[in-house]
């Protein structure tokens, strides 16, 4: 059996969503992006939303900083975030991964399936 954990893409799911939304953008305060995840279905808490940006950031996928703005009065602090070019690099190779393996189902390659799984009403021995 092949080794494909080296070919595994480096991006959780979540991190793609968040990279994927910032791709396009110059900055996005974090309330926007957890607006854009929630319409694609992903909900997080505050925290662990800020906790997976800080991580991001640690990474340096993305890079962030404060806004600050008046509402009612009051100067509040809001984050916001950009992709950097690690972020972006990071997001191409996760969608090139994802591509590739769609592009092997579509085309019926054994070599990208363990034993067992059915290919187009077929099972791989």
């Amino acid at each position: 059996m092949k080794n494909y954990q080296s070919n595994l893409p480096a991006l959780s799911h979540l991190q793609f969503a968040v990279l994927e939304a910032l791709e396009k953008v110059e900055v996005m305060p974090g309330k926007y992006i957890r607006m854009k995840l929630s319409n694609r279905g992903i909900t997080s808490t505050g925290p662990s939303f800020y906790q997976m940006m800080a991580r991001l950031e640690e990474s340096t996928m993305v890079s962030g900083g404060y806004h600050h703005e008046v509402i009612e009065g009051q100067i509040i602090k809001v984050r916001q975030y950009q992709i950097t070019s690690d972020g972006l690099c990071a997001l191409q190779k996760t969608k090139n991964f994802y591509q590739a393996g769609r592009q092997r189902i579509v085309e019926g390659s054994e070599d990208s399936f363990e034993k067992g799984l059915p290919v187009e009403n077929k099972t791989i021995e």
